[in-house]
């Protein structure tokens, strides 16, 4: 009978992991909804569907995706394949989550003939297998979580800390609604990793060196910025020069196993190399080309990233700050573990900074640090520790924090499924005007930033809250361009002779139009087509604005310029273009007309206005 209290209290992280996960699996069983596969999970998932189902592996046509996406409008645009040199359609993302999902795929695939739904890849019984996938990553990950925790702590600081890093942080929100993405696989693979890393440093051996490399390839192979995981093996327990020149010696000692371990990689990779050569000639290709997004390292946004109202870690995941602090207790604890962790978490929180698009796009706080908690959860645990040996007052008041912040947690958690928290565009004005409200006030939508159409369209409705003044004209009596010039009747004209394919055009780096995170440009140009007859079938010329980082473009938009029916009548045209998410402020907009068929066109005027928002 004296022993049973402990008997109990060895299974209570146990029972814990139960309870976490059933509410888990119950919750997100009962929210599954009928776009499971949509934007990004849409492109991780492509793969699937068209090497099993429309025997196209390479993707040399999305005609059947473009089909499917009519039906289901799952994206509004099809980012999520690129094209190769020759405009050809390519994937966007690496193979790796498809890697994941396809057990679950031939699952719903299996059912799917057993049944009526549709074997296109998208009915029912495909997104369920693929959500009960995401639970079983789901499940993997809290085992080995607990694992590890259980590996430096007791039971109750077990349970403590998987219990904050399940409902006081993103990861309840990522890894149940969301657990389709990417952080819930990394996060099991990150798990893993940690785990077979911790053994292997108590036992080195071959096995624990495979399950060390093989988390670490799949990550890469899932989002390439993950390789950097490589990091914690190499510097665990490592923290002054002669510590490392024995990992240097550990590593000599099984370089055969390492060499083993590289290969199966590099066979690992293979495919994606192999696809990659076969569509561009190239066995390594960046197939994440968008000139909007993208890798700055020189201009990582770290204030934004931690305190940003629009996805701040630190707003929306403030009991994280505890694992931070944790991060002092564990150097004057054990500055051999603390060294391995933080150098990881300095350089991964650094490229996630770096990130153009830092708030990532929907995400609930900041997404990609999810992947790192498995680690964060060890310094958490040395700081509830800590703070268990303090006297009462504090030790009661931390606590009391630690509570109150996992419940605002799950309020803004519900908040934002309940679309009063916006996932795209909340700010400080927002944020405090909705906070603790458990509705939404319509007039408050004037606190949020602007609002952005996913499909490229733009509707300019409420110009009362900008500022207007002129960017730009040409004075077309001034011009000393020889095509610049007055017709018959006065009238000061620009002339587009045959064959000029392009006019002159205005262009500006973003922060000469404005210093605010946006500004709307409306162009108005009056043009005749002096050679226009009814029977060509001339391709139209094209009023154009985009905008353009390092000569790439990430933002066009363009009008068609159709002529009167009357060659010599002006026509009068106006279009608006709303300044995209800048990657970069020098980022150069530009304003010109095409003349696709390089006819014969007269311009009596062409304006430039620009509103700032007030």
């Amino acid at each position: 009978t004296l022993q049973m209290p402990d008997q109990i209290n060895k299974k209570t992280s146990l029972i814990c992991l139960i309870i976490l996960f059933s509410a888990i699996f119950i919750f997100r069983i009962s929210h599954i909804h009928t776009k499971e596969i949509s934007w990004d999970v849409l492109g991780y998932y492509l793969y699937l569907p068209a090497s099993f189902i429309h025997h196209d592996p390479g993707l040399h046509s999305i005609e059947w995706l473009q089909k499917i996406n009519d039906e289901q409008q799952l994206t509004a645009t099809f980012y999520q394949v690129g094209s190769n040199s020759k405009g050809e359609p390519m994937y966007f993302f690496l193979m790796g989550m498809a890697l994941f999902y396809l057990p679950f795929f031939l699952l719903g695939h299996g059912i799917v003939q057993l049944t009526h739904y549709l074997p296109d890849g998208f009915s029912p019984p495909y997104q369920i297998a693929l959500v009960f996938g995401g639970l079983v990553y789901t499940l993997i990950g809290l085992i080995f979580l607990r694992k590890i925790l259980l590996n430096f702590f007791s039971e109750r600081t077990t349970v403590f800390t998987m219990l904050i890093i399940v409902l006081g942080t993103n990861y309840i929100h990522h890894l149940t609604i969301d657990n389709l993405a990417t952080v819930n696989v990394l996060f099991m693979l990150m798990s893993i990793l940690v785990w077979n890393t911790i053994q292997f440093h108590k036992q080195a051996n071959t096995r624990n060196l495979v399950w060390i490399a093989a988390p670490i390839f799949l990550m890469g192979l899932v989002k390439p910025s993950e390789i950097v995981a490589l990091l914690i093996p190499l510097f665990w327990n490592v923290s002054s020069i002669a510590a490392f020149k024995d990992k240097m010696r550990l590593i000599v000692q099984f370089k055969g196993t390492i060499l083993l371990c590289l290969l199966g990689g590099l066979l690992l990779f293979f495919p994606q190399m192999y696809y990659w050569h076969e569509r561009t000639g190239k066995w390594l290709y960046d197939s994440y080309k968008n000139p909007g997004v993208g890798l700055d390292l020189f201009s990582p946004h770290i204030l934004e990233a931690l305190f940003s109202y629009r996805k701040g870690w630190f707003i929306y995941t403030p009991v994280m700050v505890f694992s931070i602090v944790g991060f002092y207790i564990l150097k004057k604890q054990d500055k051999p573990l603390f060294s391995g962790i933080f150098i990881y978490f300095l350089v991964t929180f650094y490229i996630i900074c770096s990130w153009s698009e830092w708030w990532y796009g929907a995400a609930y706080s900041l997404r990609p640090m999810i992947t790192s908690y498995p680690l964060l959860a060890i310094s958490l645990g040395y700081f509830l520790n800590f703070i268990s040996e303090k006297s009462k007052p504090i030790k009661y008041s931390v606590y009391l924090s630690i509570c109150f912040l996992i419940i605002l947690n799950q309020f803004q958690w519900w908040q934002l499924r309940h679309f009063i928290l916006d996932p795209y565009r909340t700010t400080k004005e927002y944020y405090w005007a909705i906070f603790g409200k458990t509705h939404k006030n319509p007039e408050w939508d004037q606190y949020k930033l602007v609002e952005r159409d996913f499909s490229g369209k733009f509707e300019f409705k409420n110009r009362e809250n900008y500022l207007h003044k002129v960017l730009a004209s040409w004075d077309f009596i001034k011009e000393k361009d020889t095509r610049f010039e007055k017709d018959s009747a006065g009238i000061g004209i620009y002339r587009m002779v045959k064959d000029e394919e392009f006019s002159k055009t205005f262009s500006y780096r973003f922060n000469e139009i404005t210093s605010k995170d946006h500004a709307w440009i409306e162009a108005s140009i009056s043009i005749r087509f002096p050679d226009y007859s009814v029977e060509s079938k001339q391709d139209p010329p094209l009023l154009v604005m985009s905008m353009e980082h390092k000569h790439g473009i990430y933002a066009y938009h363009a009008l068609e310029l159709k002529p009167d029916s009357l060659p010599m009548n002006w026509v009068n045209y106006k279009m608006v273009f709303l300044t995209p998410e800048m990657r970069s402020h020098k980022d150069e907009f530009k304003c010109y007309i095409w003349n696709r068929s390089k006819q014969l066109l007269e311009i009596s005027q062409f304006k430039l206005d620009q509103y700032e928002p007030k």
